[in-house]
């Protein structure tokens, strides 16, 4: 039976809160590149899917903190890297709810908002990501591997979990090869992460499992494109694996937790 975490709160915000970042970066490169009969049909279902996550990420945030008020607080000291995650996941979450209500209302997102909601999204995985290889108490975190371990996985999973929304994106050549290499690169993340833990005399073997399902994934993409398999399970199999592989790695992270 696996123990819960201590940081399991903060687990929480990051991945969920990671996920729905990375996926509106790969709204912004390829929203409408393959026309996708589920987007075209429910297109607020991405921009609301993607507030559900942010959403229970941040209830994550404030479990962290033990008492509401204490976010107030926080959010009163700027240099707080706490403080940084919430004012980008609130930026953030501004413009997809604007995307949002332009979806339900005109049946499209607008894409001046898409673009700068990616924006948001990419200083969200910085900070989240920042936040870790900043802490010099910790020497299984405070590592450049920490940055790419965030980096990746959110990017990754991000276009996992895009492409369940328009499912025939996965059959062109510049969404699979993208998705492919951000497989890889969260692979490769998971396995040097698993190393440096490994120097520190810490747990590697949910680092090595998290590689495996990362490169698992970017078969199941692979084979997707080139129609080894249909689209949709396609992209539900490679988003399973991605999701299963970052959750892994992440616990296994924060598992190693002194704070």
């Amino acid at each position: 039976m696996i123990d819960m975490i201590s940081e399991f709160p903060l687990f929480l915000f990051t991945t969920l809160g990671g996920l729905a970042a990375g996926t509106y970066v790969a709204v912004a490169l390829f929203v409408g590149g393959a026309n996708g009969e589920r987007e075209a049909r429910r297109p607020w279902a991405l921009p609301l899917a993607c507030l559900v996550l942010l959403g229970v990420g941040l209830l994550g945030v404030l479990g962290h903190l033990g008492r509401p008020e204490r976010f107030l607080l926080a959010l009163s000291n700027p240099s707080a890297m706490i403080a940084e995650e919430a004012y980008w996941s609130i930026a953030f979450g501004v413009l997809m709810l604007v995307d949002f209500i332009s979806c339900v209302r005109k049946g499209a997102g607008i894409r001046g908002v898409r673009i700068l909601s990616a924006v948001a999204a990419i200083g969200l995985i910085g900070i989240m990501a920042w936040a870790y290889f900043t802490a010099y108490g910790n020497p299984a975190w405070a590592t450049w591997q920490t940055l790419l371990l965030f980096v990746a996985g959110d990017l990754a999973m991000g276009a996992a979990l895009y492409a369940l929304f328009d499912g025939g994106i996965v059959r062109t050549a510049a969404y699979a090869i993208s998705a492919a290499v951000l497989d890889v690169l969260t692979a490769v993340s998971f396995a040097m992460v698993g190393a440096h833990f490994a120097a520190v005399g810490l747990e590697v073997v949910p680092f090595a499992v998290a590689a495996v399902l990362a490169a698992l994934g970017m078969v199941a993409v692979l084979l997707a494109w080139k129609g080894k398999l249909p689209a949709k399970a396609g992209a539900l199999i490679a988003f399973a694996l991605m999701l299963a592989g970052v959750a892994a790695a992440r616990y296994a992270f924060y598992a190693a937790s002194i704070l």
